[in-house]
């Protein structure tokens, strides 16, 4: 064969379960071409039990790394380059609330799983855990999502998920 590379062999697949999905409040960010490319690939559930909850004032929903908790997770899992994975890492504040990690999805019954991109919380107040679970994120007006941009600097999204070391 041929030098020619194929475009598809520099995607990877991202699992997302919140704000990010099809219809809610910040799935343009993955819509929007100048922040690279994402393109729906399938539904999909996590393959293990995690708690999903809505915290902080901003009404964001986390996915705590805490296997074994909580109630097996259903999402979406977009093909996306590494432009948007650098845009997404910005966006999710990877560095200071989230982890973007590697879990395998299942993508439905005799289809087995794939492995994906996830955005987790490692490091999180034990109160989370107090919080109701969900199986599926939807924004509603009892929760309401607030979007980055329209959140107060003097309160980061990271400040309501502080919490004192154990002694």
């Amino acid at each position: 064969m041929g030098q020619a590379k194929k475009v598809s062999s520099a995607l990877s697949k991202l699992f997302v379960y919140g704000a990010l999905k099809y219809g809610q409040p910040s799935n343009s960010i993955l819509a929007s071409s100048g922040n690279g490319f994402a393109k729906f690939w399938c539904k999909a559930t996590t393959t293990q039990k995690l708690p999903l909850v809505i915290a902080t004032r901003y009404n964001i929903p986390f996915l705590l790394n805490k296997p074994g908790v909580g109630y097996y997770v259903t999402g979406e899992i977009y093909e996306v380059d590494d432009r948007m994975l650098n845009s997404l890492d910005n966006l999710e504040d990877c560095e200071e609330i989230y982890t973007r990690e590697m879990h395998d999805m299942n993508i439905g019954v005799g289809e087995g799983t794939v492995p994906c991109w996830v955005y987790l919380l490692q490091k999180y107040p034990e109160n989370l855990l107090s919080l109701r679970y969900l199986s599926s994120y939807e924004n509603s007006t009892s929760h309401p999502y607030i979007m980055r941009h329209r959140r107060t600097h003097k309160h980061p999204a990271q400040d309501d998920l502080t919490y004192e070391a154990q002694n």
